[in-house]
Parts: C-alpha cells; sequence; structure tokens
C-alpha cells in the first residue's frame, strides 16, 4: 500500500510534468474573450482547479478550526471565516465552470 506521502510526491510530479506543455495553450486563453470559456478551460478546471479548490477549502476549513479561539479574543471571527472558510468554498462551488 503506498503511504500517504508517497502518493502526495507523486500527484505533485506528475502535476510538474504537466504543467509546462500547457503553458502556451493558458497564454493563449488568455487573449480570449472573459465572458465565454472554452472547452479546455472548462477541461482544465474540472481536472484541476475544481480539485485544487476543495484542497484549499478543506485546509483553510482545518486551519480556522484551529485558529477560532484565537479570533474569537481579537474580535474577527467574520473575517477569518471569509478568508479561510468562505472565499475557498464560493471559488470552487459557485462560480461558473471555466471562469477564472
Amino acid at each position: 500500500m503506498v503511504g500517504f506521502g508517497k502518493l502526495a510526491m507523486i500527484t505533485l510530479l506528475a502535476a510538474a510534468l504537466l504543467l509546462p506543455p500547457l503553458a502556451p495553450a493558458l497564454r493563449a486563453a488568455e487573449h480570449m474573450e472573459p465572458d465565454k470559456p472554452t472547452g479546455g478551460m472548462m477541461i482544465w478546471d474540472t481536472v484541476a482547479m475544481r480539485p485544487l479548490g476543495i484542497c484549499a477549502t478543506v485546509i483553510g476549513a482545518a486551519f480556522w478550526v484551529v485558529s477560532y479561539p484565537f479570533a474569537y479574543l481579537g474580535g474577527n471571527v467574520d473575517a477569518s471565516t471569509e478568508a479561510l472558510v468562505q472565499a475557498p468554498f464560493d471559488w470552487t462551488f459557485e462560480r461558473p465552470l471555466g471562469e477564472f
């Protein structure tokens, strides 16, 4: 059974090897209309960006739980909730597919 550390390293290595060939396509996409995503942008969003957004939401929620007592004492629970949980959640689940 592959440990979590090895799986994470394999995933990062695969991403590092796959991203450079996609750079020209991503640069070309910058010059297109921003309000009409292409199929490639939707695929990239589905395969790479949404899973990263889910990870960011989970990690942000974990940090929010740890930092909650300090935020409560400092009086900025709403700001920490927005930054650590709500913003990644909205970016991941509430924006249209392919729109960054």
